[in-house]
């Protein structure tokens, strides 16, 4: 591309226009490879959770910009109610008191016990508190053992994705691919 210009006024208006255009291209590589990042993030969560996620985990990231004046503001999170369910394997694991199924128990995809809340309330399954612990009984089943289909212990979940060290490596091979002056901050 050959461009002609001719005295000081026509310098200053291509340079000016120039800058305009460059700044509008730095907007929209910096947006289309945080989105990128974004839904690389949400595949690598989906398939690093054991058994597979379920559709509420599986819509969990939301990616957000804003043009300002000066520039572009861009954010990866996970959303309000997902973010309350996921806390504890993202960021921090805590403590929980659960029940365990058994090799005795029908578990969905996911690992969980088939019908739980369903068939405690309609008394199928009964808590039985018996020499300090717990157990989860089908009063269905005429075996002794497969009676027992669940024990209710103390567990620690583990992270299994870490949100922001994820983000903020993927954050960091975007800048080393464009040129410009950064602003990044933790919210």
């Amino acid at each position: 591309m050959q461009v002609r210009i001719n005295g000081l006024n026509n310098a200053r208006e291509y340079i000016n226009q120039q800058g305009r255009q460059l700044g509008k291209d730095f907007q929209k590589t910096l947006i289309k490879q945080t989105r990128e990042l974004s839904l690389k993030m949400q595949k690598d969560l989906d398939a690093i959770i054991d058994k597979g996620a379920v559709p509420f985990t599986k819509r969990s990231m939301l990616f957000t910009y804003k043009l300002t004046g000066t520039g572009v503001v861009t954010s990866i999170m996970v959303k309000d109610i997902q973010a309350k369910y996921l806390y504890d394997v993202l960021v921090k694991p805590s403590r929980f008191n659960k029940f365990i199924p058994t090799s005795a128990a029908r578990l969905t995809a996911q690992g969980n016990i088939t019908g739980l809340r369903n068939n405690l309330r309609k008394g199928r399954y009964k808590i039985v508190k018996q020499g300090g612990k717990e157990r989860l009984i089908d009063t269905n089943q005429k075996k002794k053992g497969k009676r027992v289909i669940a024990l209710r212990e103390d567990k620690k979940r583990k992270i299994v994705y870490d949100f922001y060290e994820n983000a903020e490596r993927g954050a960091v091979m975007i800048f080393s691919t464009i040129n410009g002056t950064f602003k990044v901050k933790k919210q």
